[in-house]
């Protein structure tokens, strides 16, 4: 275990009399809190657990390191390691790869605040961009559980402007035992997203295909996308909306290559959003998809996403990740006189899934089906570093396929597109579903009559 020292007779205590005092009448005032929680069935606010330590708690989405430019995201338990931890998963600058920096603990147990040594690592995929993902793994100090967490620079000795982030997933079920087979991750809207006919078709499209879970990361963002929003977090409860107001901390791009879009961090902050997403599932879903708006994993044949999963795991076995290739169908080609070109969308903003049917044969890229406890570290495209022997498998199109509709990759003809119609075949249920939302939301224009069956 990394060295830990106390630092309560430092920065909490005036004289080491009044330092009893004070400490003494903190536990007190905590152990009544406990206990009038217990009574009334309550969870201690964070205000007050922050006030047993005397600092801040995270308010906002980022937590910006005093004396640095890293930006903390979230605090999250690791069940992983051998020594109890916690995880910190971060915004890093490329400028300070070499700095560490240590951890402080607020550990009512031993009545003081205690502080580790980080163990810093900067994960290797930042597409050019000056800014990148990374965590601080934090060693717990024996005797101590504790509920939040903050991160000072490496001398560890100003704790002023210190905010502490709540430690989550301080639970670990068995894999038998989770909450949810199968959660999605979305990355950030940004640049006032408006694709609502798409986004509304795959929230549909994945509830249909047995998704229970989704996580979405939001910077910004149209009002009738608010609106959609607000139907499935509120209403449905099948989204969860994530703030993600990385604007007011970073000069994001919105590409994936600084010359395409100069900027200080890739996409938006895509993927520390993709990690943050699968530590915050992996002990509450067996398996994440991490897909974007405009892609959905279609299983071949007449199968479920249960079935497809279910066959995989038989064949590969547990503690494997499934990577599926990406099939790119162009938004330069649309079906003509298609039955699912409906009249009642014609005036939402967006992309049609199902006008969208030819795709190229050569796609680079895909998307990654994940067993999260696998996983330590992930990037857009692939796992970049596995846990316990954990592995990815690459997946045929014979069992399943990633549509993509996006604008076209390659100089293709359309002659030479191959046609899939897998979607199709889902096409009537989601008809369905999608027109049955829309009404709800109050964005259907029904003045066209029933839609095709």
């Amino acid at each position: 275990m990394l060295p830990w020292r106390p630092l309560g007779r430092v920065f909490l205590v005036a004289s080491p009399l009044m330092g009893v005092i004070m400490l003494a009448l903190a536990l007190h005032q905590r152990s009544q809190l406990d206990r009038r929680a217990t009574r009334h069935g309550n969870h201690i606010s964070d205000q007050q657990a922050a006030n047993w330590c005397g600092f801040r708690v995270q308010s906002d989405a980022f937590t910006r390191v005093a004396g640095s430019k890293t930006l903390l995201i979230n605090a999250f338990r690791e069940h992983r390691t051998a020594n109890a931890s916690v995880r910190l998963i971060a915004i890093v600058p490329q400028a300070e790869r070499a700095l560490s920096g240590r951890c402080v603990f607020c550990c009512r147990e031993r009545g003081e605040v205690v502080t580790v040594e980080a163990k810093r690592t900067t994960h290797p995929s930042n597409y050019f961009f000056s800014y990148g993902t990374g965590d601080f793994l934090c060693p717990m100090p024996s005797g101590c559980q504790p509920r939040y967490v903050g991160l000072v620079s490496e001398d560890g000795k100003d704790l002023s402007d210190l905010t502490l982030l709540p430690v989550l997933n301080r639970r670990a079920p068995e894999r038998s035992r989770m909450p949810l087979n199968f959660t999605l991750c979305m990355p950030s809207l940004f640049n006032h997203y408006d694709n609502v006919l798409q986004f509304v078709q795959a929230m549909e499209l994945y509830q249909l295909l047995g998704i229970q879970k989704a996580f979405l990361y939001k910077t910004s963002c149209s009002a009738t996308m608010e609106t959609v929003l607000q139907y499935y977090s509120g209403k449905v409860g099948f989204l969860q909306v994530l703030p993600w107001p990385i604007s007011s901390h970073l000069k994001p791009s919105s590409s994936w290559l600084p010359s395409t879009s100069p900027g200080d961090i890739h996409y938006y902050g895509q993927i520390p959003a993709n990690n943050d997403c699968l530590y915050r599932n992996m002990h509450q879903s067996r398996y994440v998809l991490m897909h974007d708006p405009d892609e959905v994993i279609v299983p071949t044949g007449n199968v479920s996403f249960q079935t497809l999963m279910s066959d995989l795991e038989k064949a590969h076995g547990e503690n494997v990740n499934f990577y599926f290739p990406n099939n790119i169908f162009r938004l330069e080609e649309k079906e003509e006189n298609s039955k699912y070109d409906l009249l009642e969308w014609k005036h939402l903003p967006g992309t049609n899934f199902l006008l969208h049917t030819l795709r190229e044969t050569d796609g680079a890229g895909g998307k990654l089906v994940l067993d999260p406890r696998s996983v330590l570290q992930m990037e857009v495209h692939a796992v970049q570093a596995h846990f316990n022997k954990g592995r990815t498998e690459t997946i045929g199109s014979e069992q399943g396929l990633l549509h993509h509709v996006r604008r076209r990759k390659n100089s293709q003809q359309k002659s030479d597109l191959v046609r899939e119609e897998g979607l199709l075949k889902m096409a009537p249920a989601l008809v369905q579903r999608v027109n049955r939302a829309l009404s709800s939301m109050g964005l259907l224009n029904t003045s066209f009559g029933p839609a095709p069956h």
